[in-house]
């Protein structure tokens, strides 16, 4: 455990510490059997990814990066739990669809979209935040097994990635680049035509979502090799993510030009709390946990979200809206009030770490976890055919929504469910991996 800053007293937590670490660990393995061999494709590769809200098989099952890097990662990380460790055939089946089929054996880089027999689509375009979730598997997998295989594909993507879409001048990361390896920066190179990519982005901008992303994939390579140029692009994507896309009073902005310079959007309340967690999880990489400038911003953020994202009666965090809730323009309402699951994972870890961080804060931040933990188990966990629904049972337009799809893995609440089980078993909110594979090769 550590000590310092996170020693805290934490008596609230610990006494409900082991009671909660096995009904989560339940939740947990309730959740992996719903995805797990279900998803598996054993005669094409990868993973399969269009389910209706019945988990029956439906749609192209397009292989989109995202999808299949976070269901890879998703399962070496389990894997290196104990209990766990049949999932570890499942992590070598995502990362050789990785390597073998996703990878551009001609160019470079990853594909960003494949159809199911693994032919590139849309023009073989390939994108940064898909990337960075790719080169978070390689390194989940190196660590679970300590493939050279694995360490040697995620320094040749990172050095891809630093040619193609790393900006130079300004730091941070372009997203969608050309399939030869150049940053599409104008609308009419775009693959998909019009002025945003496949994430929404407009053309030519930076945005907080793939830049946040990368700062997360870097420090996991940063757990499986080292070389200066990694170091440098850690601490400048760490300084970009806390000091340009974070303002006061705890909001983030999505879109800037490439200088940095913000541009105004709506605040989309999951990525925020999400962009936080990455934050925190870096300042540890980083030895940052005690820098009260980090820590600050990262408070700032789950207070700011508690009071005008949070919904106080039922428990939960609504979608999206301005920075201080819901607007009126014009006499139109205009605020998001939707609970996409995800946002409830990744507020359930933020939580937490508030809780055991400052036990005494006038937010009571474990009355608020308990709280969102039992609107999960009521409103988003399907207790009748297992997995979590696309948004709260409690909110219009629930009914019928796909289980899984290109958008919708597990990531986010095995992360959120893992991470809260280690933190309450270890007693620390920022506990230490200590995987064999990666100890032994840094």
């Amino acid at each position: 455990m550590r000590t310092g800053f996170f020693q805290k007293h934490q008596s609230s937590v610990s006494a409900i510490s082991d009671n909660l670490a096995k009904e989560l660990e339940d939740a947990l393995k309730i959740l992996l059997n719903a995805w797990f061999p279900r998803c598996v494709d054993t005669k094409n590769g990868g993973f399969r990814c269009d389910f209706n809200h019945r988990w029956k098989p439906c749609g192209p099952q397009l292989r989109m990066l995202e999808y299949q890097a976070r269901v890879t990662r998703t399962a070496a990380e389990i894997a290196m739990l104990p209990g766990f460790e049949n999932y570890r055939d499942i992590a070598q089946h995502g990362f050789r669809y990785l390597k073998d089929t996703m990878w551009d054996h001609e160019y470079g880089g990853w594909f960003r979209l494949l159809d199911a027999t693994g032919t590139a689509l849309e023009s073989g375009s390939k994108h940064s935040h898909g990337a960075s979730y790719a080169l978070g598997a390689c390194a989940a997998y190196y660590k679970l097994t300590a493939d050279p295989d694995a360490v040697n594909l995620a320094k040749e993507a990172f050095a891809w990635l630093d040619n193609a879409a790393h900006d130079p001048e300004h730091g941070g990361y372009f997203g969608l680049c050309q399939r030869s390896g150049k940053p599409i920066l104008t609308a009419d190179q775009n693959p998909r035509s019009g002025i945003r990519d496949f994430l929404g982005v407009p053309i030519g901008l930076k945005d907080a979502n793939t830049n946040g992303d990368m700062l997360q994939a870097i420090g996991d390579l940063s757990e499986v090799f080292s070389n200066a140029l990694l170091e440098k692009q850690l601490h400048e994507m760490f300084y970009i993510v806390r000091d340009q896309m974070f303002v006061p009073p705890g909001a983030l902005h999505v879109y800037f030009q490439p200088d940095w310079t913000p541009v105004p959007d709506v605040t989309r309340y999951g990525e925020t709390i999400h962009k936080a967690n990455q934050l925190a999880k870096a300042s540890s990489r980083l030895d940052l946990e005690s820098d009260p400038k980090t820590q600050g911003v990262i408070k700032s953020v789950v207070d700011m979200l508690l009071q005008y994202a949070w919904d106080d009666v039922k428990g939960g965090f609504f979608c999206a809206g301005s920075t201080f809730g819901p607007a009126c323009f014009d006499r139109t309402r205009v605020f998001v009030p939707t609970k996409v699951w995800w946002h409830q994972a990744e507020g359930l870890r933020a939580l937490l770490r508030m809780a055991m961080l400052y036990p005494d804060d006038k937010a009571n931040y474990l009355h608020r976890f308990e709280k969102l933990w039992a609107y999960i188990k009521k409103y988003v966990i399907d207790s009748r055919r297992g997995g979590w629904i696309w948004i709260g049972r409690d909110c219009a337009g629930f009914s019928k929504l796909p289980k899984a799809d290109l958008w919708k893995d597990l990531s986010h609440e095995v992360d959120s469910l893992s991470y809260c089980i280690q933190s309450l078993t270890s007693g620390s909110p920022n506990f230490v991996s200590t995987s064999a594979s990666s100890l032994a090769k840094r």
